[in-house]
């Protein structure tokens, strides 16, 4: 019967992992299909003075549309109290212009659409040279870009023609005068080479100046944040993609399944997708992330609304599926501009790399981008102890095994101390079974006579278990430490060519052969044998926990390679302190104290005291 009930629980096993497997592929295709459909082209209206707005509004049932090329309202619709006397435009349109301000670290590329920034490439993120990651490509709008909330409710981008007014090798302001009042002027500057500077910030201002004879109340401007997509296909699926802001207290995340819809795990949990999410909130920063870069734009104004959408993918020329995105626009309220008067918005917009050093140096606990989690204190604690190890030996791999290894002898008297007492009860399984068949009809005496045994022997039952108890947090703060952490991309290490990516070496028929999972799976199978058992468990609970090695390698199998080197070298390290236990002779145990039992208090003349009687 265990043989039958443990093929069953493999197979069940087995068949519960397949199917999770299969679903997730096929929510992947819906997703993806859904996104493909989230974007509907409006036609351009005839008197558009505007040749290339882009229109974000709302269909009749509520959800957001946006039109790649279309035509935007007229400026005055900008103005919510005053309404001034407007003309038309008197230039014609104008050809695009690009402009590309740069340092040793980033390379910004921005437009007269808008005024607005086009592209980010990354000059220093891949080991050193330009990364094939490029943020906002195929954006939903130019990153930065000023929409607005118009009389009908929609949200509307102002994607007019601008003009260069000034231009340096840093530095860039774009002029709008849209001939109703109102002028807008943008400037944009990064950090000069050589600069102390942070190399990813770009400091922006936006002006808004009345022209007017009478005062105007410009609605609620949006700043778009960018698009970001995954880095790659097979990582669409999980939390990283997301929109976040952070109120002051908390940071939040809006992940890009809440927009795609999802079907939960096993039926629970499941949402709609939704075109456009609408979170209102204080906002003291507000970030567009990836699983390795990160767009925050913070100022000392605070955004009280921000508008969140899903990106659908670009097309691709081969059978493969693009790689959808996600966006959001913060809102920030410009108040009341006197005649001949002028209100500028200063900001600060970080696009680069989630290195947390960097971002915990920007201030106002911008470094919760990394999405460390509940166990953060673990995972900062941590990661400053690589870059501690990083400082003296320059592979990030390497400081992953020194890492571990301090680890491992940190703990060591404790794992040390559990290994013996699980040496020593492997030696009570005979007087365990005489127990279980003496009183197999008195549990209670049972019980009583199986805890005199573990302290005659000085056994502890639970002691197993102890030291993975206590590894436990350590492993979860490396796992949200080393699944985001873009210190580790592109990093070499022996045969692995990036620890934040599977070592797959080769495929057999589509399937990935990664080696280091295989590795850990061996060692771990290894070390569980070495493992004396428990005299308490039950031949079924025996027999799943050797299987569990198994789960673990297809749980781990396509984790990021810096996560299983961890873990690998942690069951290694554990093989030798097992085996340098059991070569060593048994310690030979302190004799139990046994309580004396304490004779009766009597009185004078050997009879006993009687209380007096109340009377």
């Amino acid at each position: 019967m265990d043989k039958k009930n443990t093929i069953l629980g493999i197979v069940f096993i087995a068949a519960g992992i397949g199917f999770m497997f299969w679903q997730s592929q096929q929510l992947e295709k819906e997703r993806i299909e859904r996104l493909r459909q989230a974007e509907t082209v409006e036609a351009p209206a005839a008197e558009s003075t505007a040749p290339a707005d882009a229109v974000m509004g709302r269909s009749e049932s509520g959800s957001s549309v946006r039109a790649q090329t279309g035509a935007g309202p007229a400026v005055k619709d900008l103005f919510t109290e005053v309404e001034v006397a407007v003309t038309a435009p008197a230039d014609p349109e104008q050809p695009e212009e690009t402009v590309t301000l740069a340092n040793e670290f980033i390379e910004v590329h921005l437009t007269t659409r808008g005024g607005a920034i086009r592209t980010v490439e990354f000059l220093q993120t891949k080991r050193g040279e330009r990364d094939d990651y490029v943020f906002n490509q195929d954006g939903y709008l130019p990153a930065l870009s000023l929409s607005y909330e118009a009389a009908s409710g929609s949200l509307q981008e102002f994607a007019l023609d601008y003009k260069i007014v000034e231009q340096s090798s840093d530095s860039v302001t774009f002029l709008l005068d849209t001939g109703e009042g109102l002028a807008i002027r943008r400037s944009y500057q990064v950090a000069p080479s050589g600069s102390d500077g942070e190399e990813y910030m770009i400091q922006h201002s936006t002006t808004f100046e009345n022209k007017a004879s009478a005062a105007i109340s410009p609605r609620t401007i949006y700043y778009n944040l960018g698009t970001a997509r995954p880095i790659s296909r097979e990582q669409i699926g999980f939390n990283f993609l997301n929109v976040g802001y952070f109120d002051g207290k908390d940071a939040q995340f809006i992940p890009i399944n809440k927009l795609t819809g999802s079907k939960g795990f096993l039926g629970i949990g499941g949402n709609s997708p939704k075109d456009v999410i609408n979170e209102s909130a204080r906002m003291e920063w507000a970030s567009v992330k990836n699983q390795f870069f990160a767009s925050v734009l913070s100022s000392s104004a605070v955004a009280a609304d921000l508008f969140i959408y899903p990106v659908a993918a670009p097309p691709v020329d081969n059978a493969q599926p693009g790689r959808a995105g996600i966006t959001g626009s913060a809102g920030y309220d410009v108040g009341t501009i006197a005649p001949g008067m002028s209100n500028t918005m200063n900001f600060e917009f970080y696009i680069g790399p989630k290195e947390f050093k960097r971002l915990q140096a920007l201030g106002n606990q911008q470094d919760l981008v990394m999405q460390f989690g509940f166990l953060g204190f673990f995972s900062k604690l941590l990661l400053a102890f690589m870059y501690a190890i990083y400082a003296v030996v320059p592979s990030w791999g390497w400081s992953i095994v020194i890492m571990t290894i301090c680890i491992k002898l940190i703990f060591w008297p404790l794992t040390a101390k559990a290994s013996r007492s699980q040496k020593r009860m492997a030696k009570i399984q005979g007087p365990m079974a005489e127990l279980k068949e003496k009183y197999k009809d008195n549990p209670q005496k049972m019980q009583q006579e199986t805890l005199k045994l573990f302290r005659e022997h000085q056994v502890n039952p639970v002691a197993g278990c102890l030291p993975m108890l206590i590894q436990m947090p350590i492993f979860l703060g490396l796992f949200y430490m080393l699944r985001t952490a873009s210190e580790l991309r592109h990093e070499p290490f022996l045969w692995v060519s990036d620890l934040s990516m599977p070592d797959t070496l080769f495929d057999v028929g589509g399937f990935p052969i990664n080696i280091l999972p295989l590795i850990m799976g061996f060692t771990m199978f290894l070390q569980m044998s070495m493992m004396p058992v428990s005299p308490t468990a039950d031949p079924m609970q025996q027999k799943i926990f050797k299987f569990l090695p198994f789960i673990f390698l297809i749980f781990l199998y396509n984790f990021s390679s810096g996560l299983v080197l961890y873990w690998t070298v942690q069951n290694i390290l554990t093989i030798v302190q097992q085996k340098i236990i059991n070569s060593r002779p048994d310690e030979e145990l302190k004799p139990v104290a046994q309580a004396e039992a304490k004779p009766k208090a009597k009185g004078s003349g050997g009879s006993p005291r009687t209380k007096p009687r109340k009377k």
